[in-house]
């Protein structure tokens, strides 16, 4: 346990070095935000070129079968389209811009210099979400299960820590409850696989603009992405069963 506590702690130290030092080292010293933009790209391919081609990380499919491969490349679409829904009719509903006004707009102003144009397709759609896995539920989560820590202990830490990297505070709920639902999937299938489908495909759908719409488009929207939610999730939760709940759910 000692071993993997160590091992933890410095791959995450490892994740922290390539993620900002790029940035540091030449966006900041050059204060300029396009020259920025690609050295955040160039930090984040690092990570996923040393913790992959290293094997720090495992980019295996754990639990799925050959057989189950496309239904849960499906599936995790399914989920992360849903979930996006979801969020984004939520914050379109409760005008969360105006909650927030301060802390949305210093986010849009970020989003606008940092992660627009080519530079911003492959950080926030892309290689972005890879090294995140990559930390979130690569290092962390796959550490704190390996250190036989409780499942779901595991996946509320990191989904806390997952939600606090993100700052903003019209972020840190949806990105708990992401990180809940994540987190959840990498325990259930051993795999990071789902996980970077998920992410990749939901950063990508967070671009659909909901604000201009009725509250009665808003609210059908919702209720069609939490069915579609739910349905995934007891999808998943049906076919990547464990051995002592198949023994229960046979003596039932």
């Amino acid at each position: 346990m000692k071993e993997e506590l160590l091992r933890t702690v410095k791959l995450f130290l490892l994740w922290c070095l390539l993620c900002y030092v790029p940035i540091i080292c030449v966006g900041r010293i050059l204060k300029n935000y396009e020259i920025m933009s690609w050295t955040i790209v160039l930090g984040y391919m690092l990570i996923a070129i040393v913790f992959f081609g290293k094997r720090y990380v495992e980019l295996s499919f754990g639990r799925i079968e050959r057989r189950m491969i496309w239904p849960v490349v499906g599936m995790s679409v399914l989920i992360a389209t849903a979930y996006a829904l979801v969020l984004l009719s939520v914050f379109a509903l409760i005008d969360i811009e105006h909650l927030f006004p301060k802390e949305s707009k210093e986010l849009h102003e970020t989003n606008h210099y940092l992660f627009s144009g080519i530079a911003g397709f492959f950080s926030v759609g892309i290689f972005g979400p890879i090294a995140e896995e990559i930390c979130f539920r690569g290092i962390l989560l796959g550490g704190l299960l390996k250190m036989r820590c409780r499942p779901w202990i595991a996946i509320l830490i990191t989904a806390l820590a997952f939600s606090l990297y993100h700052v903003y505070a019209v972020q840190l709920v949806g990105a708990l409850l992401w990180g809940i639902i994540v987190g959840w999937l990498y325990w259930r299938t051993g795999s990071i696989i789902p996980c970077l489908i998920i992410h990749i495909v939901h950063n990508f759908l967070t671009i659909i603009p909901l604000s201009g719409q009725s509250n009665t488009v808003l609210l059908v929207i919702l209720v069609v992405g939490l069915l579609l939610l739910a349905y995934g999730l007891w999808w998943f939760g049906k076919k990547f069963t464990f051995a002592d709940e198949s023994n229960n759910e046979n003596q039932s």
